[in-house]
């Protein structure tokens, strides 16, 4: 089975359920709604249609409503056509609304000539095409092209080094988030984070509306500013994932810099115990090519390799010509990285970590060991909110991890999580019915075989002895061994 998911974006090429249908049968774990393209409309549209694709196939399916933020870009082209920038002459941006031409380009910041400096750099369309700032008025900023090319509409605009007087979350970003958690999506991405204070207002909001009986919506904060780099610490402590967005980390930062914030902040999320995306064209290629490059190839591989939790798709299954072959191709590099086994497995588990004083810590502890001594690798988990299985993935022992809930909220949610799988089951009235039914889900899923002796434990549970306890358990015995 593979570890590593797969989190495919939906757009053009991949919002209807039988296109999303297709992405799920090569491999999709999860998708990705981002709030920066398309109406609200769209938007509920393809929710819908994932839902749909997802129960069709009985397969559980994560949904991350990815949040614009404040992302600043250029406003219209006249005839929506790209224009040529050459190297060495003025283009002018401004915050008068104009439609743009080969001189001058709207933006959406109107801050942005009183926030430029004179002889700062400024980058459109993630660094292909590169200004330096001569002057500045009220209204525009006169520039000097350095590096020249073709820009397009709405084509993001980055200023390295400079501080934007702006909050990580807008009020389209309130609005979206709002609509977000009416329609209990699993994951919430949070664009353009600096500090754990901008985690902390979302998390209040995602808490205030949350509609589940156990669990919630989790947060991920997207790793792309030179600022979330120098607060990265306290970042992780105060979300409950990460995303390495290396488009404009690659911007705001320096691109020989980004491999090396890559492995940190995968690193550092795994020994929190927080699940981390890697993101960023990462098959880039097959939006117009049926096969990636080697060296694409390479990155997915080492991205597995650091123990990332997922990898994510964008334009190419969103726009590209080959979706469905894109998520398939991944599934394969993601399959062979894993076939390298101490590549993605610790030889033990993290016993010499210092105690965090979590009762869900020191249980994953024990399942671990137990499962050392007994050897085997199958743990099974019962979980109401998820949150047991993710403590077990943080390990990355590669031990399998059977969630079995009676949540299908939480089977969806841990549809992204590394090395889970999870399964729904109905509630039982008792510890005894409980086990039982576990071991019927796990036999009629072929997940485990009569006779074989696995681990089962269980968090804190509503009104069930198990709470709280670890067993070892031979299939077809029904007799748990404490």
């Amino acid at each position: 089975m593979r570890r590593a998911k797969i989190l495919a974006t939906l757009g053009p090429t991949s919002q209807t359920q039988e296109q999303i249908s297709d992405l799920i049968r090569a491999g999709a774990n999860a998708v990705r709604i981002s709030m920066s393209h398309g109406s609200r409309d769209d938007h509920e549209a393809m929710l819908n249609n994932a839902r749909r694709a997802a129960l069709e196939q009985d397969a559980p399916l994560s949904v991350l409503i990815d949040l614009a933020g404040p992302k600043i870009r250029t406003r219209s082209l006249k005839d929506k056509s790209p224009v040529l920038l050459q190297k060495g002459e003025k283009f002018v941006l401004t915050t008068k609304d104009i439609v743009g031409n080969g001189h001058e380009v709207g933006t959406n910041f109107s801050e942005l000539p009183h926030v430029a400096e004179k002889g700062s750099q400024i980058l459109l369309d993630d660094g292909s095409l590169e200004l330096k700032v001569l002057d500045t008025n009220d209204t525009d900023v006169i520039c000097e092209v350095v590096s020249g090319g073709l820009l397009y509409e709405s084509k993001g605009i980055n200023l390295p080094g400079t501080h934007l007087p702006i909050p990580s979350l807008t009020e389209k970003d309130r609005d979206d988030l709002n609509w977000a958690l009416d329609m209990d999506v699993d994951y919430i991405a949070l664009s353009f984070v600096r500090r754990a204070s901008d985690c902390t207002e979302v998390k209040v909001i995602i808490n205030e509306k949350n509609k589940r009986n156990f669990g919630r919506a989790l947060l991920v904060a997207k790793i792309e500013k030179a600022e979330a780099i120098e607060n990265l610490d306290e970042i992780i402590e105060a979300t409950d994932g990460l995303m390495v967005a290396r488009g404009d980390l690659g911007v705001e930062t320096s691109v020989e810099k980004v491999p090396v914030y890559q492995k940190e902040i995968i690193r550092k999320s795994i020994a929190r115990d927080k699940f981390v995306i890697t993101a960023t064209q990462m098959l880039q290629t097959m939006i117009d090519n049926p096969r990636p490059t080697r060296a694409e190839a390479s990155d997915v591989a080492n991205a597995v390799w650091d123990g990332t939790d997922a990898v994510m798709l964008s334009a190419e299954t969103a726009a590209g010509s080959y979706p469905v072959e894109t998520v398939r191709t991944m599934a394969k590099i993601i399959e062979s990285s894993e076939s390298i086994r101490d590549a993605y497995r610790r030889k033990s588990i993290k016993f010499s970590q210092e105690p965090s004083g979590r009762t869900s810590q020191a249980l994953c502890k024990a399942a671990g060991y137990c499962a050392q001594e007994i050897k085997t690798t199958k743990v099974a988990v019962f979980t109401e909110s998820g949150l047991m299985a993710r403590r077990l993935s943080s390990f990355r022992s590669g031990l399998q991890t059977y969630a079995l809930t009676t949540s299908w909220r939480a089977r969806n949610q841990l549809a992204l999580i590394w090395g889970v799988r999870a399964y729904y089951q109905e509630l039982t009235k008792s510890t005894e019915d409980m086990l039982k039914k576990g071991e019927s889900t796990l036999l009629n899923n072929e997940a485990v075989e009569a006779g074989e002796t696995i681990v089962m434990m269980a968090g804190r549970l509503s009104g069930l002895g198990l709470s709280s306890s670890v067993v070892v358990w031979t299939i077809g015995e029904n007799v748990p061994r404490r």
